[in-house]
């Protein structure tokens, strides 16, 4: 891996998200294959996991956890005051000028002074989010530690320019895309999820990324998990569809409950996720609780095994915007590993990954007619489509990813004996202050 034992035995790689590890298995897969390669890997998540499931691979540190605790109580959830402060971006020039000031703070304190206590010195940093770029790049560069940025999107294509507010488009990303490009400069190593993501992010920042996708890594999945038909109280004669992602804009769920209206009854749609309450209200309600399941959550370890039993998989995205027109998202590859048909939007690395291989159907248009009749017609074959995906789920697997991480690592030269931070004083804050 281009390490040498240190005092302590190992070479130590941070992983840094601002998300629970049961809402970021990529950051989880990355740190865990980190862990085999023989570092000493710690993750710091921003939110606090609802429980433990990661393997002994890793050691992880909540800095919502931890500030809770310091407090002596509960605090506002990191995410919310920044939803809040977000929420009033529609307000006129002089309140938008005041709202980026409490913006900046609120973002300062969430991705900078919370988790600092919680980042030890390293050799190896590894950044889920650009933000934190600001509370390690004083002690990287007094240390010689080496920086590795894994961009899960393209995040400046995420929001079509036409769609963002004007707080956004003034202030708001003219600032994320200054910080990112430093990080972009900085980094000793990038990657993303996709080979398309990879030419968006080298027009903006004239540096490719190395692609390391999103594959499942059954090793680490439960043993023993109730089928997801058994936790829907279906019976025998019952049909589930499920596609497995939180909501986001781009996801055809109108179209998706439109098209399951033209479907016999024993017929059911799964969404499993996060999200889905922002538009329930607006979908069919004799669907919803019946044969439309929304916002059901299972634990990542746990929804592959969970899925198995069902007949289909659904990825139903639209090119939205750049970043989701890219898109080779984690449900994608866990339909796989469950070795599920899949009835598809058609995206153009979801289709490279699949390689041409009878698995199901693609459609152009996510209309709910051509969903209905490609559901219809993936549920006739659906035993010869799942014989067609053995292959598939083969190449498309954890592994083979791992092992283009450490040929990356290597090529970073991580050094275990890089000179280390004995201290956190003032002057490494101040250093940190100028990279706001």
């Amino acid at each position: 891996m281009g390490s040498r034992p240190d005092a302590a035995g190992k070479a130590v790689a941070v992983s840094v998200t601002p998300l629970p590890l049961e809402a970021d298995s990529r950051a989880l897969r990355i740190a865990q294959s980190l862990g085999e390669a023989g570092f000493r890997s710690i993750i710091v998540e921003g939110r606090a996991s609802a429980r433990r499931f990661w393997s002994e691979t890793v050691e992880v540190r909540s800095v919502e956890r931890a500030v809770t605790e310091n407090r002596g109580g509960s605090i506002l959830p990191p995410g919310r005051l920044r939803d809040s402060l977000l929420s009033m971006r529609r307000m006129g020039a002089a309140s938008q000028v005041l709202l980026y000031g409490a913006f900046r703070a609120h973002d300062w304190w969430r991705y900078c002074w919370a988790p600092r206590p919680l980042i030890p010195p390293a050799n190896l940093y590894v950044l889920h989010s650009f933000e934190f770029y600001r509370a390690v790049a004083p002690f990287a560069r007094r240390s010689g530690a080496r920086i590795f940025y894994d961009a899960h999107d393209f995040y400046r294509g995420i929001e079509p320019v036409e769609r963002q507010a004007s707080f956004d488009r003034n202030l708001l990303h003219p600032f994320f895309r200054r910080l990112e490009g430093r990080l972009a400069a900085e980094a000793n190593a990038i990657t993303t999820v996709s080979n398309g993501i990879a030419g968006l992010m080298a027009e903006a920042f004239g540096r490719r990324p190395d692609v390391i996708r999103n594959c499942h890594d059954e090793r680490y999945d439960r043993a023993r998990v109730p089928p997801l038909r058994k936790m829907l109280g279906l019976g025998e004669a019952d049909r589930l569809a499920v596609m497995v992602g939180n909501y986001k804009p781009g996801l055809a769920i109108h179209a998706a409950a439109a098209a399951l209206q033209r479907l016999p009854e024993n017929l059911h749609f799964a969404f499993l996720g996060r999200g889905y309450s922002a538009v329930a209200a607006a979908l069919p309600g004799g669907l919803v609780g019946r044969r439309l399941h929304l916002g059901h959550v299972v634990p990542p370890d746990e929804i592959v095994p969970a899925i198995r039993g069902c007949d289909l998989g659904l990825v139903l995205y639209e090119p939205y915007s750049d970043n989701y027109r890219y898109a080779l998202p984690n449900g994608f590859f866990q339909l796989v590993a469950a070795g599920l048909p899949i009835v598809r939007g058609e995206l153009p690395e979801i289709e490279s990954a699949i390689a041409g291989r009878a698995v199901g159907y693609s459609l152009a248009q996510l209309e709910p007619e051509a969903i209905a009749q490609a559901v219809t017609r993936a549920m006739a074959e659906r035993t010869a489509l799942r014989a067609n995906l053995t292959t598939l789920t083969r190449s498309l697997r954890w592994e083979n990813e791992a092992r283009r991480l450490r040929r990356l690592i290597d090529k970073m030269h991580v050094i275990a004996g890089t000179a280390m931070m004995k201290s956190r004083d003032c002057d490494v804050a101040s250093a940190t202050l100028r990279l706001m």
